[in-house]
């Protein structure tokens, strides 16, 4: 009887010792908890730390995260979501942008086709105390001039300062003409700049819920830039009939870019920082359209900054 005793105890210890808090995945043992402000993923097997800058910035509608390296690259995740706990992936509008400068240039989840290429992007912790976010990420991303391809892996972001933006002080139009008389398109509602010194993107959406974005590879600052630049305007159309028009100056096929001219004229910093200026350029529905094109005049921009980090 003593014996049947024992062995129900010493089974008994050994389950308690193999609680669910105890258990891990073998070689989970053997990892380093990341750091605090730690923003790392393996491009094609090789690990790139973007934790010199990170930020994170949110307001009701969208979601960027972003970090720069050493060496003044930079990466950049967007979802169309308010920040919270879940996955976003790019059949719900998530975005992955790499600038990796020199000749190795600009890369984005946009494929040659227009098409958006696989990612997930998933916020595994929110902590809203201290106000920090961790989370996972993969995917692919592409070079339209030198046709490459990147895959990223073991992509992660470990408690990441966020800003929560209130929305509703912006402003973001312009006059848009097709052929038949200009039209003003108002995308003030929750305009907002984000990024950082090699990345940035001013954005908003109408009533509608139809955006428009502007892209800076080379980050915001007062002055004129161009499509020489590789400014990158994308305005969305979408109606639940027609969810894929899309106008952009940027001819992903043909590698070539419509003319746009984005003039930056005041970038304020502190608590009330805002990003002024003013915007002129030709957009096209090159994928699914009839090669009408669209010119946009009188551009105004006066939005609250969300995160940019300034040189």
């Amino acid at each position: 009887m003593n014996k049947y005793c024992l062995l129900i105890l010493a089974l008994f210890g050994f389950l308690n010792s193999c609680s669910d808090s105890e258990l891990t995945t073998p070689g989970d043992e053997f990892q380093i908890p990341l750091e605090s402000g730690t923003f790392i993923a393996d491009l094609n097997g090789v690990t790139y730390d973007f934790s010199e800058t990170a930020t994170v910035n949110s307001n009701e509608l969208a979601t960027n995260i972003s970090g720069v390296n050493e060496e003044g690259q930079s990466i950049n995740l967007f979802f169309p979501a308010a920040l919270e706990e879940g996955n976003y992936t790019q059949a719900n509008g998530a975005v992955v942008s790499l600038v990796m400068g020199g000749e190795e240039g600009i890369f984005s989840n946009l494929g040659a086709n227009g098409q958006l290429l696989p990612s997930v992007i998933r916020i595994t912790d929110l902590n809203m105390v201290d106000m920090v976010v961790s989370g996972v990420f993969s995917g692919e991303v592409y070079n339209a001039v030198a046709e490459e391809t990147l895959e990223i892996t073991n992509g992660k972001f470990q408690e990441i300062p966020f800003t929560i933006i209130e929305s509703g002080d912006g402003i973001l139009k312009g006059m848009f003409d097709s052929g038949t008389g200009a039209v003003l398109l108002d995308f003030s509602t929750d305009a907002v700049a984000s990024g950082n010194v090699t990345n940035a993107t001013i954005s908003g959406q109408n009533d509608e819920m139809q955006t428009l974005v502007i892209t800076v590879p080379g980050g915001l600052e007062v002055g004129t830039l161009t499509e020489v630049d590789e400014v990158m305007i994308n305005v969305s159309m979408a109606t639940s009939e027609n969810p894929n028009d899309v106008y952009t100056n940027y001819d992903a096929e043909n590698e070539t870019f419509l003319p746009f001219t984005l003039v930056i004229t005041e970038i304020t910093e502190g608590e009330d920082a805002r990003v002024k200026g003013t915007f002129t350029g030709t957009i096209k529905k090159f994928i699914g359209g009839t090669g009408e094109e669209i010119e946009i005049t009188q551009g105004e921009i006066d939005v609250p900054v969300a995160a940019i980090s300034l040189p």
